[in-house]
Formats: structure tokens, C-alpha cells, sequence
């Protein structure tokens, strides 16, 4: 028959038998034993037991010890090495001043041979006599004498460039209703004047300060010493150069006035004018041959002028001058403007014609029917058309800006 046993009493039974085990475990893990080789003496073996934690002490104490010396011995090699390339480095520079000493010492041999040498000829120059002194001063005199002529020329150079440029703009003058030239005339007033004051000024300067030098030359021994005398010319001579730059100032300004100027007076004198038809209609002949010149062309022929009412209405001189002037249109009649220049008292005045005849005329033998027109600045047609007085005005301008 089979017996059951008490489940309690068996589970009790259990945990005391695993309480049993983990104990023996525990007991087994806490403690490391170590065993001495026995004595030859007594033959018995000896055992030590050493807790895990202090074993691990242990083991860590040796590592870190381990770990300190070898830092140690590093840092050690490491100063051993600085030590070694500092020796180096003071023995480099102990040489390196060795060697600059020995070049200061030559130095201050090489100076006080210079300070010897420089004694010596200061000594050498104090033991000049009065001759060679006289002679010296002689020198100087006949140098300034020489500046004195070179003054004299300078001054007559300066007073003939007074005389060109009062020439010069007494021509200006001429042409100085055109307000391009005015304008000119005054800059040149104005910057030119402040100039001539300035030389003028030095010029006075430069003679006051030679007549003393020369004056004083015949007593230079008593008066005037070799060193005043050489600040005075050096003085004199630097005054010169700032003359001479004045004076190339004045060249130089002139010249680019003039040279602005220049292309208005030409056109003034020698190129077309631009009249107006209220003064042109009084001065512009009747009945009388007037040369005209074709702008683009350059041809040339005769015109003779009957009536000046709101423009000038002409009629070739002959056949040959209606040819000449047909010529200018391409051989057909055409009511389009041209630029000519009008010929009139030994001046050219800039104006317009039209090539087509048309209405009365007063000569019946240069082979035209009619009468041309020619206008001049500021005239008019007599239908009033806008259209032909605005081509008319351009062929005016034309003929007035063309080169001459």
C-alpha cells in the first residue's frame, strides 16, 4: 500500500536543503586558499585563505603602482630630453654670442678708425690758409655772377613773354564777341595776372638778394663768410627753380587757352557765319551776280537776288550757272533743300535753296522758267508750310556746322 507524505513537510524539507546548498556555495566563493610548499624540516604544508576583496586590493594596488612608475619613468625621459636640447640651445646661443661680440668689436675698431680719419681731416681742413680760402670765395663770386647774367636773361624772357602774351590777347580780342573767346578771356585774365604778380614778385626778391651778395663781395674776407655765402646762393638758386616752374606755368596755361580758343576764331574768321534773314536782307545785293557753293559738292555757280521778302527768291546769273546749279540736284528739278554757303562781302553765310522754279522771273536767257528760293536763319515760306521751313532750317545748320 502506497503512503502519501505531507505536501508542508516536503515543501519545508526543500527550502531547508536549498538554504543548505546556497550556503556551501556562498562559503566555497567567499574565500581563495593558498598552500606553502611544505619544509624540508618539518614536511608539513601550510594554506592561507584570502577574501576575494581584499585579493582585488591587491591586484589593483600592484596595477596602479605599475602604472605610476611607468609615468614616471616617461616624465623622466621626457625632462632628461629637454634638459639635453636646452644645453644644445644655450651652447648655440653662447656661440652666436661670441660671434656678435667679436663683430662689435670690429665694429668699434672700424668707428674709431672712421673718428681718427675724420679727425685728421678736420684738423687738415683748419690748417687751410687764408689763400686757399680767398681762392674759394673767388669761386663762389664768379659763380654768382654768372647767376646774376642767367637772372638778367631770365628776367628779358620774361618780360618778352609779357609782350607775346599781350599780343596774343589783343587777337582774342578781336574775335570777342563770341561768347566761347569771352569766357576764355576771362580765365586768362583771372589766372594769369595772379601769376605775372607772383614773378614779378621773385623777380624783385631775386635782385634785392644778388645786389647784396655782389655788393658784398669786395669785402667778403671782413663781412661775409663762406658758409653765408653758400646758404645765399643755395637760397637764390632755389628761388630760380620755383621762377622757372612759375614761368613754365604760364607757358603751359596760355597754351591750352589758346588752344580752346583757336577753333572758334577760325570758324569765326574763315568758316560760314550764321546770320540772321533780318540782317542778311539788308546787306544781300539786288540785281547784282552773288557766287553760292554747293556744301556737298563744292560746285559753284552765280545767282543774282531780286526780291527779299520772307526769304530771298533768286535766279541763275546764266545757262551755264542753271546747269551747274541743276548738276546739284542729280539733273532733276526737286522741291528738296540743299546746304550752300552765300558769298557775301568776302564772308560765307550759311543758308538753304531748293531746286525746283516756280513763279515769275526777271531773266529770260539762262534757260529756267521761274525763281528759286534761299533762306537763310530764321526766314520764312510765304504758304507758311512748317514742313518746309523745318527742312529749310536744317539745311541751314548744315551748311554752318559743314568743315570748311
Amino acid at each position: 500500500m502506497l503512503r502519501l507524505q505531507n505536501p508542508n513537510k516536503a515543501h519545508r524539507r526543500f527550502q531547508k536543503k536549498s538554504r543548505n546548498t546556497a550556503s556551501h556555495i556562498h562559503t566555497q566563493k567567499k574565500y581563495f586558499s593558498l598552500m606553502l610548499v611544505p619544509s624540508y624540516s618539518s614536511g608539513k604544508t601550510r594554506s592561507f585563505r584570502i577574501s576575494h576583496n581584499t585579493l582585488y586590493s591587491i591586484f589593483f594596488a600592484v596595477v596602479a603602482l605599475c602604472v605610476l612608475l611607468l609615468f614616471l619613468y616617461l616624465q623622466s625621459r621626457f625632462l632628461i630630453q629637454v634638459v639635453a636640447d636646452t644645453s644644445i640651445s644655450l651652447e648655440q646661443a653662447q656661440t652666436a654670442y661670441a660671434g656678435l661680440q667679436r663683430i662689435a668689436e670690429q665694429e668699434q675698431q672700424q668707428l674709431m678708425e672712421g673718428v681718427v680719419s675724420l679727425q685728421s681731416a678736420l684738423i687738415t681742413e683748419r690748417e687751410l690758409n687764408e689763400e686757399e680760402m680767398w681762392q674759394q670765395q673767388q669761386s663762389f663770386i664768379k659763380t654768382l655772377e654768372s647767376i646774376w647774367v642767367y637772372t638778367e636773361s631770365l628776367e628779358m624772357r620774361l618780360r618778352q613773354y609779357e609782350l607775346y602774351r599781350q599780343e596774343i590777347i589783343a587777337n582774342l580780342n578781336e574775335s570777342a564777341h563770341i561768347p566761347i573767346v569771352s569766357n576764355i578771356l576771362d580765365n586768362i585774365e583771372q589766372s594769369q595776372m595772379h601769376l605775372l604778380l607772383t614773378l614779378e614778385d621773385m623777380a624783385r626778391q631775386d635782385q634785392s638778394q644778388m645786389m647784396f651778395l655782389l655788393a658784398s663781395s669786395s669785402d667778403i674776407p671782413q663781412t661775409v663768410s663762406a658758409d653765408e655765402m653758400t646758404e645765399n646762393l643755395i637760397d637764390y638758386i632755389e628761388t630760380l627753380e620755383l621762377a622757372l616752374q612759375e614761368q613754365a606755368g604760364l607757358y603751359l596755361d596760355l597754351r591750352q587757352q589758346v588752344g580752346r580758343a583757336a577753333p572758334y576764331i577760325r570758324r569765326d574768321r574763315y568758316g560760314p557765319r550764321l546770320l540772321e534773314w533780318s540782317y542778311v536782307r539788308n546787306t544781300l545785293p539786288r540785281n547784282t551776280p552773288v557766287m553760292i557753293t554747293d556744301v556737298r559738292t563744292g560746285t559753284t555757280y552765280w545767282i543774282s537776288s531780286f526780291s527779299h521778302g520772307n526769304h530771298a527768291d533768286v535766279v541763275p546769273v546764266s545757262p551755264e550757272d542753271t546747269a551747274a546749279l541743276l548738276s546739284t540736284f542729280n539733273g532733276r528739278w526737286s522741291w528738296d533743300t540743299r546746304p550752300i554757303w552765300v558769298h557775301i562781302g568776302g564772308r560765307k553765310v550759311a543758308a538753304s535753296i531748293n531746286g525746283m522754279p516756280h513763279g515769275g522771273t526777271g531773266n529770260r536767257n539762262n534757260n529756267m522758267n521761274g525763281h528759286i528760293c534761299i533762306h537763310f536763319s530764321g526766314s520764312r515760306t510765304h504758304s507758311g508750310s512748317r514742313t518746309h521751313e523745318r527742312d529749310h532750317q536744317n539745311s541751314v545748320m548744315q551748311a554752318y556746322r559743314a568743315n570748311f
